[in-house]
């Protein structure tokens, strides 16, 4: 797959996966931070998902 593809793929998944986290955590815990978990639950799918095309691509 052409790793352009693949990092538009990665990123439009990563806002549904922060769109998702969003909308759910703050009905489970209390806002502040839900909003927290969310953001670095996001960071952490971008850079493991990152590494995971870094090793394919070489």
């Amino acid at each position: 797959m052409d790793a352009r593809l693949l990092d538009v793929l990665i990123g439009v998944t990563g806002f549904v996966v922060l769109v998702i986290l969003l909308a759910v955590l703050p009905l489970v815990i209390s806002a502040g931070p839900a909003y927290l978990i969310a953001i670095i639950l996001f960071i952490l799918f971008l850079s493991g998902a990152g590494y995971m095309v870094n090793e394919k691509i070489t």
